[in-house]
């Protein structure tokens, strides 16, 4: 595991991420292609792709979607002081259609993530609660549950930016 090292988690079907383009990895970060398949429990990919990652801090992804700048500065930053936390994104709310809006009502209220915010947290927080339990409909229900269950999240990060309207991981 390195210091100060994020790894990027790229959610979707090796079919849905093949034409994907994402930047290199550098000292500072590492990028992921989750390649879900029918075959293998999703679960069971994501605990794997944690557990080999070289980050201490982890970041699952939506397909065609980075973190700006300002946001990855502050991954960084969470990484280098090494303690556990975890959090989300902000949703991106430019278009202002009503769905976003619901949603966005939603995160507020139910204070769980929805799968094009992302979700971030720290590698030993993850394994301590036991990794990431059921995707199901909701992708980061169970891991926020499990989450809340030993800390609060940081405040969200500047949403995501996202290239594309399709956000479906199969």
């Amino acid at each position: 595991m390195s210091q100060g090292l994020v790894t990027y988690i790229i959610l979707g079907s090796a079919k849905r991420l093949e034409k994907l383009k994402v930047p290199s990895s550098n000292k500072f970060e590492e990028y992921i292609f989750s390649n879900f398949s029918s075959y293998k429990k999703n679960e069971k990919v994501i605990d794997e792709l944690v557990a080999n990652a070289k980050g201490r801090l982890i970041v699952l992804l939506p397909p065609s979607s980075n973190p700006n700048l300002k946001a990855k500065k502050a991954l960084l930053k969470i990484s280098m002081i090494d303690i556990s936390s975890w959090g989300w994104f902000k949703l991106n709310n430019k278009n202002g259609d009503f769905i976003k809006g619901l949603k966005k009502i939603s995160v507020t209220i139910k204070s769980i993530p929805e799968l094009e915010q992302g979700i971030f947290f720290s590698k030993r927080l993850y394994f301590s609660v036991g990794g990431i339990g059921e995707l199901g409909r909701s992708p980061f229900k169970e891991i926020a549950k499990r989450f809340y269950s030993r800390i609060d999240p940081q405040n969200p990060l500047p949403p995501l930016i996202i290239r594309t309207n399709n956000i479906n991981i199969s």
